[in-house]
């Protein structure tokens, strides 16, 4: 029954799921988003109007590759379209990386992650822009269990980037219901926290781009599961934050595992 919570997390919170790929084991996930907002966060969690509406859409790439049976290797690559009165598009920042498995149980698994961030060579004077133009650096540890009923997928890790903006915690928890056999609910937390470090510097109308923000969302939405390939569809609220957009989204996309 592995394969009802394998990966339920990569496309909406950018974490590794606890459990690794088998050696050789391949897994794509091309996928859309939607984001837009109206109005912000400020420093103080205020809610207050940008002056015109942010929206995002991206295609996004991920993929992972299982190199051994404990080790398994990753990567994302996003394709933005930004628009807040003006327009920029154009791939964002390139993430790398790796999920090592620690300890497996029969019913849950316990493993470390790391990932490099880097820029794809976009402008940093565009407005708004695609990101923040710094290499950044990331790791954690994972932590799944399953059972008859479901899931339960955990992550906690840091984040830093080489200048600015401030390095962040970020943590995420997923619970998945298995309502009928190739069907689930999942839903997600996702919490971000900028440790206010690093030069502060202004990004332009790109209200997820603050140097130094705090960010609480939810995502929540079925998968529907036929044979290696599923299809997944999850709707995203934010629902407290400081110095960041207080919008909506929803992402759709296939996972599919050879």
């Amino acid at each position: 029954m592995r394969y009802l919570f394998y990966l339920v997390l990569i496309p909406v919170v950018g974490f590794s799921s606890a459990w690794v790929r088998k050696e050789g084991e391949v897994f794509i996930a091309p996928f859309f988003y939607y984001y837009s907002a109206k109005d912000y966060y400020d420093r103080n969690g205020n809610k207050k109007p940008i002056g015109c509406t942010f929206e995002k859409q991206e295609i996004q790439l991920y993929g992972e590759y299982g190199l051994t049976n404990k080790t398994t290797l990753t990567f994302k690559l996003p394709y933005d379209r930004l628009k807040c009165a003006k327009e920029t598009s154009g791939f964002s920042d390139l993430e790398v990386g790796f999920i090592r498995q620690i300890r497996a149980f029969p019913n849950s698994s316990f493993s470390a992650y790391g990932s490099a961030i880097v820029p794809t060579g976009y402008s940093i004077h565009k407005d708004p822009r695609l990101g923040y133009g710094r290499l950044g650096l990331e790791g954690g540890i994972l932590y799944g269990i399953s059972g008859n009923l479901g899931f339960l997928d955990t992550g906690l890790g840091y984040r830093y980037y080489f200048g600015y903006p401030s390095s962040q915690v970020r943590y995420y928890a997923t619970g998945g219901l298995n309502l009928y056999k190739n069907l689930q609910l999942i839903t997600t937390l996702d919490l971000q926290i900028g440790l206010g470090n690093g030069k502060r510097k202004q990004v332009g109308r790109n209200v997820l781009l603050e140097p130094d923000y705090k960010l609480a969302q939810v995502y929540i939405g079925p998968r529907l599961i036929l044979g290696n390939i599923s299809l997944v569809a999850t709707y995203q609220h934010v629902f407290y934050g400081r110095n960041t957009g207080a919008g909506r989204g929803f992402n759709v996309g296939v996972w599919w595992n050879f």
